[in-house]
C-alpha cells in the first residue's frame, strides 16, 4: 500500500510540473485554462491552484531556461530577492 501511495503521488507532482510547462514555458502564446483543466480532470480554478513557484522553479530547472510568462518569478529572479 505504501507503495502505491509513493506512486500516487510521484505521479501527482508529475502532472503539477507539466501544467508548470503548459502554463509557464510553452511558447509565446501558454495552453488555455480549458484545455489542461480538460486533459487533468480538473476545474479551471483548479489549473490556476494546482501547481505554484516551487514547480515553475523545478521545470526551469529540468529544461534550462526562464519560464516565458512575465508573471512568472524565474529562478534567478526568486535568488535576487533572498
Amino acid at each position: 500500500m505504501q507503495d502505491a501511495r509513493a506512486r500516487k503521488a510521484a505521479a501527482d507532482a508529475e502532472i503539477r510540473r507539466l501544467l508548470a510547462y503548459g502554463r509557464e514555458f510553452h511558447g509565446a502564446r501558454p495552453y488555455r485554462l480549458e484545455s489542461l483543466a480538460g486533459a487533468g480532470s480538473m476545474t479551471i480554478s483548479g489549473i490556476r491552484t494546482a501547481y505554484g513557484d516551487n514547480e515553475i522553479t523545478e521545470v526551469a530547472r529540468e529544461i534550462r531556461r526562464d519560464p516565458n510568462r512575465r508573471t512568472a518569478k524565474s529562478p534567478t529572479e526568486e535568488a535576487h530577492d533572498r
